[in-house]
């Protein structure tokens, strides 16, 4: 069968546009979040300094972690219609009444700490942990981590493990980069030390507040985690419990609970 130069054509065509079709359609599958805001100031220890990093072993401690998939995932697992709360850059002044309202509740959450923080703050991860909350890193002080070569993306990563396990025993099996930045590097480095790189697909935007609990944050707050999570069958939300303080994201956290259970979505962990 001979095709004109005209059919061949459009034939052509229509296999690039069908290319670039698929191709959007797998980037829509899993888009990428806006970019998370910075951490602040962190928190200081009882004689006013900030925590010093500590020294680490010649090669990454032994994990008990199950083998984590390359990769990272925006959405919470588990079957039907599931929402993960998730609070990044802690631990901080707002933690505790996070902690409290989720007790509460009963509902479960995932905590992304920051070592510098959790080594100022030992106790509240202690408390994370004794509650039954994944505790998962989200590297020693926030650094952006594209910016930096494998050895400080796997620095960044080891020492914030190795300040969860001499405060709490244990070691991170869920990994978050600091605003959302990552490349090949950092899932490489990720997976190798047997942790799940989770974003997230709902942004509450809650660290625009910077420490403010004026009626107006709260209502933002509450305002995009509905209505961007109600499009979702299994958001991930993200919100903060910085050291200086989420006042407004503790006020709008019992609204954004009762809002999923009355749209019966069921709580998971990552």
């Amino acid at each position: 069968m001979v095709i004109s130069s005209a059919r061949r054509a459009l034939l052509v065509g229509l296999v690039v546009c069908a290319g670039l079709l698929g191709t959007t359609a797998a980037a829509s599958a899993h888009p990428r979040p806006l970019p998370e805001g910075p951490a602040g100031p962190p928190a200081r220890l009882p004689d006013g300094r900030i925590a010093r990093p500590p020294r680490l072993p010649g090669r990454p401690l032994a994990s008990r972690c199950p083998r984590a998939a390359y990769g990272p995932k925006f959405y919470a697992p588990g079957r039907g219609k599931t929402v993960a709360l998730t609070f990044d850059d802690g631990p901080g002044k707002s933690t505790w009444s996070i902690l409290q309202i989720l007790r509460k509740y009963r509902v479960p959450a995932t905590f992304f700490n920051l070592g510098v923080n959790a080594a100022a703050k030992p106790h509240l991860l202690s408390h994370e942990l004794a509650r039954g909350y994944v505790l998962g890193n989200h590297t020693w002080d926030h650094a952006d981590l594209v910016n930096l070569p494998a050895s400080g993306q796997a620095t960044e990563m080891d020492q914030m493990s190795a300040e969860q396990q001499r405060i709490t025993g244990t070691r991170p099996c869920v990994f978050r980069p600091p605003y959302g930045a990552y490349n090949t590097t950092t899932l490489r480095l990720a997976q190798r030390r047997r942790m799940r790189v989770w974003l997230w697909s709902v942004d509450t935007e809650d660290w625009k507040a910077d420490g403010s609990g004026a009626a107006r944050w709260v209502d933002r707050i509450i305002r995009l985690a509905e209505d961007e999570g109600i499009r979702l069958r299994n958001p991930v939300v993200l919100m903060h419990n910085q050291p200086i303080g989420n006042p407004a994201t503790v006020s709008a956290l019992p609204t954004i609970i009762r809002f999923f259970q009355r749209h019966h979505y069921h709580f998971v962990k990552l």
